[in-house]
């Protein structure tokens, strides 16, 4: 329930995984209802999604603490594992990953500047967010209605 608040690289290849699986039709499951994420757009925002933490706690203080930035890197490792061990999804996940460590790395920077842009133009929303969860009383009715600005 709280990888959202702190995401690792384990939950993002397993969500990766997750949505190269078949779709049921006649059924609504989590697969089904999951966007791509082997693709580009969908590996860039996995990325800005494990580095977000670090882009927060970097803005706020100057040594990180809590976040880790190698989050991000081991994404990348568990992601070029299953492609070498799955030939199932091996092209799909292929075709998303980088292709050396120099694209690797500018992917991680851009998805860390990423994320920072995101929580500044998000500032006030995100400050509203962290003192509701920070207070310890807010139900999810009310960190939905602070994200809906309600």
């Amino acid at each position: 329930p709280c990888f959202a608040f702190q995401p690792n690289a384990l939950e993002g290849a397993s969500l990766v995984m997750d949505s190269l699986k078949p779709r049921s039709d006649d059924a609504q499951n989590i697969q089904g209802s999951l966007d791509n994420l082997a693709s580009d757009s969908g590996f860039l925002k996995m990325l800005v999604w494990l580095l977000a933490p670090v882009a927060m706690e970097l803005s706020k203080y100057p040594q990180m603490m809590s976040s880790d930035p190698c989050e991000a890197q081991g994404f990348v490792d568990r992601l070029s594992v299953q492609a070498r061990n799955n030939a199932q999804y091996a092209s799909a996940l292929l075709d998303a990953l980088p292709e050396n460590e120099d694209q690797t790395s500018d992917y991680l920077r851009w998805a860390l500047a990423e994320a920072d842009l995101l929580l500044r133009n998000n500032k006030n929303i995100v400050d509203a967010l962290s003192k509701a969860l920070a207070g310890g009383a807010a139900t999810v009715g009310d960190c939905v209605a602070t994200l809906e600005e309600w």
